[in-house]
């Protein structure tokens, strides 16, 4: 499964992507990975890791490597991954996520996040955005 996985984050964001796969099998601490799998065959993932944008190394942890095989889109799959990352980041005490993408924003304003800002990136127009996980969840952490 791992394989097949590390393979379509090297197609889609490149060869980095593929070693961050590689490297984020870990449980209750980042770098992560969350799988949805359909019977046993995986579908989509979604990660949460220390960096993702290079301009951007003062920000930390981020949501990434949110992916949905093509098959398998338009069925809420992604929107239940990053859910469930989330999920796991306030678990873990983490208050805060931030995310950067190039045509899922609505998606992630549906789930709370706020835009921060729209920069070029790797080629691309990337909206920043970011989440307050205490606030979303209603954790009190005092």
């Amino acid at each position: 499964m791992l394989p097949a996985i590390a393979a379509w984050h090297r197609d889609e964001w490149g060869s980095d992507w593929e070693q961050q796969v590689l490297h984020s099998i870990n449980k209750d601490k980042i770098p992560t990975i969350y799988v949805a799998i359909n019977g046993n065959i995986p579908v989509g993932t979604a990660m949460l890791v220390n960096d993702d944008m290079i301009t951007h190394p003062e920000l930390s942890p981020w949501l990434g490597g949110v992916y949905v095989k093509k098959e398998y889109r338009g069925r809420g799959i992604g929107l239940l991954l990053s859910q469930h990352a989330m999920q796991e980041a306030a678990r873990m005490g983490i208050n805060q996520l931030w995310l950067y993408t190039t045509s899922a924003r609505k998606l992630y304003e549906k789930l709370g996040w706020q835009y921060v800002t729209e920069e070029h990136y790797l080629d691309e127009s990337a909206t920043i955005m970011n989440i307050n996980l205490a606030e979303k969840f209603k954790i009190d952490r005092q």
